[in-house]
């Protein structure tokens, strides 16, 4: 009896515990649990006073696990939903951006949540705590017959900030009036230390993120100073070049700073910047007053230089920007003198032009040349002048009223000479060229002056061989004289025609009929002597 109750009581127990062991085994098959653990970290906790910054804080998830199932371990350790939000509390500084949502967060993906925090220029050097709060959700418990149990949680961080009063840096324009869009020139700034120590080796790069605007051809440039203590500011001057054609706006420098500090260490102030606004680009214009070039002539135009602005400009001058085969300009440059913004002077512009000119309306390129209020040297090259160009046409106009002269004879023929020019022209001497069969003993002649379209007659001797021909011959004339600019110059030879007659003057035709009368009259002297007995010579 008593063994047939111990064998009993072995078969309960052994169906006890397969039935337990059962249970377990279904247990660890089918449910699973976890805990995410959010820990809050600040990588670089460093804050200035006076300075906009930004606070770093990294979130990690150090989360744990019940009745792991490596597949359903994921889905009970991700933090889901996560909302950070920062608390300053007694910590000298303002939290701009309180507030973040940042999504899911697992154990194996920390997130970095930027925070914009403000610390005014007053706060105290030290260390202070701030309060990182997080809030999120989660599957605390999975099991594959009643579903999953989801929670919220809400927990605090503590994360330490220190307030260093290194030395800081704050860049301030200070001059940029000498900058104008397609020039070069001074841009003046002042550099600050905000900070509560002295900086020394100090250097300020300034870099220029713009393609339109650079430092000598550079994108950037560095200015260095020994020392500056706190509150103390220093004046830089960049080079700075603005592309012509760039815009009209502000434009912005990033800054940085290199220093090192009362211990000797090295440091750094970035995410800096200033900012430049050049004037518009220095523009003129020009307009022809009045006259007009010549071919084969030198000549001069009235143009009138005006300056568009939008500055002053001193030391103006024209001259051409290229160089025109047909075309010289008789001065390397005209000046204008000093414009205003607004205000325009007339200048004279002597032009040369040669034969192979041609007798159109001309568009010349020129290049007005000046100084900005910063004497620095410039020029504009974009201006042009149309002007015309007349046909060619002799210096003086000659003609002779009676150009007739007989075979081997002279007379004294009358040359009207008139100026041909558009100016002045004076001590004019004029010389008669001939050839065989015409020949001159008295071939110069001498005008004082002539205006414009002024006529005066010279009188020269003119003579033909006996051996002429009855024909037309020429004879030729120029001058050699002194323009307005008291330049000598030479004219071209002009052509005279001279008519040679038969009958025109004592030659040896003309003086037959004479030499027959004598010769009849010596011999009815010699007849009569004869019967009379008296001759001449007896």
């Amino acid at each position: 009896m008593m063994r047939t109750i111990a064998t009993l009581a072995m078969v309960v127990l052994l169906v006890s515990a397969g039935l337990v062991a059962s249970l377990g085994g279904a247990q660890a098959q089918s449910a699973t649990g976890g805990d995410p653990d959010l820990e809050a970290y600040a990588p670089d906790s460093t804050l200035t006073p006076g300075s906009a910054s930004t606070l770093t804080v990294q979130i990690a998830n150090d989360a744990s696990t019940r009745y792991d199932s490596p597949p359903e371990r994921e889905r009970v350790t991700t933090a889901r939903n996560v909302r950070v939000e920062l608390d300053a509390g007694d910590a000298p500084l303002t939290v701009e951006t309180s507030e973040h949502s940042v999504g899911s967060i697992t154990e194996n993906e920390p997130r970095s949540v930027p925070f914009a925090v403000d610390v005014p220029e007053d706060a105290e050097s030290g260390t202070y705590e701030v309060d990182v709060e997080m809030t999120y959700s989660y599957t605390s418990f999975r099991r594959s017959d009643t579903g999953e149990n989801e929670r919220t949680y809400t927990m605090t961080e503590t994360v330490d900030v220190e307030i260093d009063d290194a030395p800081q840096f704050r860049l301030t324009t200070a001059d940029d009036d000498g900058l104008q869009v397609g020039e070069a020139g001074p841009f003046a700034m002042t550099v600050e230390n905000v900070g509560g120590e002295t900086a020394r080796n100090v250097a300020v790069s300034l870099t220029s993120p713009s393609s339109v605007v650079g430092f000598d051809g550079q994108q950037s440039d560095v200015a260095r100073i020994d020392e500056l203590a706190p509150g103390e500011t220093a004046a830089i001057t960049y080079e700075v070049g603005v592309k012509p054609d760039a815009p009209v706006r502000q434009y912005e420098l990033d800054g940085s700073v290199r220093y090192t500090d009362p211990q000797g260490i090295n440091g750094r102030d970035t995410d800096l910047s200033v900012g430049i606004e050049p004037a518009a680009e220095q523009d003129f214009s020009l307009e022809l007053v009045e006259g007009s070039l010549r071919v084969d002539q030198e000549g001069a135009v009235m143009v009138r230089v005006i300056n568009d602005g939008p500055r002053a400009a001193t030391d103006v001058a024209l001259d051409f920007a290229r160089e025109y085969p047909t075309l010289r300009l008789l001065e390397g440059s005209v000046s204008a003198g000093t414009l205003e913004a607004g205000e325009s002077a007339t200048v004279r512009l002597p032009v040369a032009a040669t034969r192979d000119a041609e007798a159109v309306e001309k568009s010349l390129d020129m290049r007005v040349q000046y100084r900005t209020t910063a004497d620095e040297q410039r020029h504009d090259g974009d201006v042009s002048l149309v002007t015309p160009i007349e046909p060619r046409r002799d210096d003086f106009v000659v003609a002779v009223s009676d150009p007739t002269i007989g075979v081997d004879s002279s007379r004294l023929i009358e040359v009207e000479v008139t100026n041909n020019r558009d100016q002045t022209l004076t001590d004019i001497e004029a010389s008669l060229g001939t050839t065989d069969p015409l020949d001159s003993s008295d071939d110069d002649g001498y005008i004082d002056s002539l205006e414009p379209g002024e006529s005066t007659t010279l009188t020269f001797e003119l003579a033909a061989t006996a051996d002429a021909n009855p024909k037309t011959y020429a004879a030729s004339i120029d001058f050699r004289y002194d323009d307005e600019r008291g330049k000598s110059m030479m004219s071209e030879a002009a052509q005279i025609p001279i008519e040679v007659g038969s009958n025109g003057g004592a030659g040896v035709l003309s003086v037959l009929p004479f030499v027959a009368f004598g010769l009849l009259g010596t011999g009815a002297t010699v007849y009569a002597g004869r019967r009379t007995g008296r001759l001449p010579w007896n």
